[in-house]
């Protein structure tokens, strides 16, 4: 098991790092068939802390939850229990489709990237630079149920497959008013 365990500007004792690998490994033992990457950050913000989880579930699928509270154990908790229901949700969906998938060579390669504003904290005037970061990720090939688990899971605002049935490139992305959208896209 594949468990990273960083405190951002706190130190962490040996207990508190056997408490989250413990807990981690029975979370992998009863969720998944196999042991996965994982990685836990901690940071404190001026009363809480705020623990990040994640687990590389297959290629190219990340879950991800958080959790805050102002004991740090507490905080951790929270974080794995959230886990533990993503997790639920992931397996029971898996385990109620008609056909399963091979995820292993279910993607291509595709490059994300990340636009934002650096904003000015002087009060010099300064122009707003865009900073541009890359990163490498996949493509897969998804029904549109398992793109939809896929943005559930990973909380992100938008996914992009190919669409598994019909070859094209298809999104789905969360509407503001909370419904799920998907874009089709026909040539």
């Amino acid at each position: 098991m594949d468990v990273k365990i960083t405190g951002d500007g706190i130190d962490l004792g040996s207990s508190l790092r056997e408490h989250i690998a413990d807990s981690l490994s029975n979370l992998m033992k009863k969720y998944l068939e196999e042991d996965v990457a994982s990685s836990v950050t901690i940071k404190k913000d001026s009363r809480l802390f705020e623990v990040g989880a994640e687990l590389r579930v297959h290629k190219g699928f990340i879950i991800r939850s958080n959790g805050e509270s102002q004991d740090v154990y507490a905080a951790v908790d929270s974080a794995l229990s959230r886990l533990v229901t993503l997790l639920s949700k992931h397996k029971n969906r898996l385990l109620n489709k008609h056909r399963r998938k091979r995820w292993d060579d279910a993607g291509n390669d595709a490059v994300k990237y990340v636009l934002e504003r650096k904003l000015s904290t002087s009060d010099e005037i300064d122009e707003e630079h865009l900073v541009i970061a890359e990163c490498d990720g996949y493509v897969l090939a998804l029904s549109v149920s398992e793109a939809v688990m896929k943005l559930d899971l990973t909380d992100a605002p938008v996914v992009m497959f190919k669409n598994a049935e019909s070859g094209r490139v298809n999104v789905v992305y969360k509407k503001q008013d909370g419904n799920i959208g998907w874009i089709d896209y026909k040539e």
